[in-house]
């Protein structure tokens, strides 16, 4: 069995929560032909709609823990005491497994008191909802708008941030494979873009690798990426063991598909290495490297 890239993060801590959540996306969109006339025929998603089938899988003592703490909101003594309570609400009702409802009232929160953090936690949390929703395609493409829709709003707040930026524009690129009305190369444009302006950002360089690598399997821009993101990453501490391994890893892979042996094996060993700590995931790699070698 080959090693993909999920199994090998799983084993590091990522910088970015969001950025995690959308490695190594789907390669293929979600829609069908035909899919999209059907969904349009379905009344508009709202809110209120989305919040009414969220609750209708919580059981009996769960809306309880929720019904209190709707309680305690409403008798919320001024801002800053109603805005820790829609945080515990939401933290709640991701504790529960439903990130849409706690991306709504993380939302919540950045109405009340705006920055770019907030509206980017509320982005972060829908989109964790989108990545786990596979039944409801409508309801995906609408967790999708509201995660774009808040990581606009973070960098509306804070355009120097560009890692908000960078959460949008990977947010369009997951959102067009579940939404053909949303262009595929706009995310990939808002990136290039960022990268214009930021040509040794690690994250974008990173971005960039994976798009090229999942998405247009194109090795002879996605291999330039990643070693890209291994000199930029130099020797700096553990903050980048994950996005360093990854990029390894995705050489290994690259390098593999363009019949490189001597190079992926050597990405290979460097994998290796790096997961001395996590000896499972280590025996796969050997296993991929002695499949490599017996090429």
């Amino acid at each position: 069995m080959r090693l993909n890239i999920t199994q090998i993060l799983v084993i590091a801590v990522s910088v970015l929560l969001f950025i995690m959540l959308l490695t190594f996306g789907r390669t293929k969109p979600l829609h069908k032909k035909g899919a999209e006339a059907a969904t349009d025929t379905l009344p508009p998603l709202n809110d209120q709609a989305m919040l009414a089938g969220a609750k209708a899988a919580l059981d009996s003592a769960q809306l309880n823990v929720l019904s209190n703490l709707e309680q305690q909101k409403a008798q919320a003594r001024n801002l800053e005491e109603e805005v820790l309570i829609l945080k515990l609400i939401s933290r709640t009702w991701n504790e529960f497994g439903n990130f849409s409802a706690g991306g709504y009232f993380a939302q919540k929160v950045a109405e009340l008191k705006p920055s770019g953090e907030a509206w980017a936690i509320s982005g972060s949390t829908y989109g964790i909802a989108f990545n786990k929703e596979i039944v409801d395609q409508a309801l995906k493409k609408y967790l999708g708008h509201k995660a774009v829709d808040a990581f606009k709003k973070a960098s509306e707040l804070e355009p120097d941030s560009i890692h908000y930026a960078i959460n949008e524009a990977v947010m369009y690129v997951e959102l067009s494979m579940a939404d053909p009305k949303v262009m595929p190369m706009t995310g990939a444009q808002k990136l290039l873009e960022l990268d214009k302006k930021h040509p040794n950002n690690i994250s974008i360089n990173l971005q960039l690798g994976r798009l090229s690598f999942t998405r247009s399997g194109d090795m002879q821009k996605a291999i330039p990426r990643f070693e890209k993101v291994l000199k930029l990453a130099g020797d700096k501490n553990t903050a980048e063991a994950a996005i360093v391994l990854e990029a390894h890893f995705s050489l290994a892979e690259a390098y593999a598909k363009v019949d490189d042996k001597v190079k992926s094996a050597f990405h290979y060993k460097k994998c290796i290495e790096l997961t001395a700590d996590n000896p499972s995931v280590q025996q796969e790699l050997k296993m991929n490297l002695e499949k490599l070698e017996k090429k």
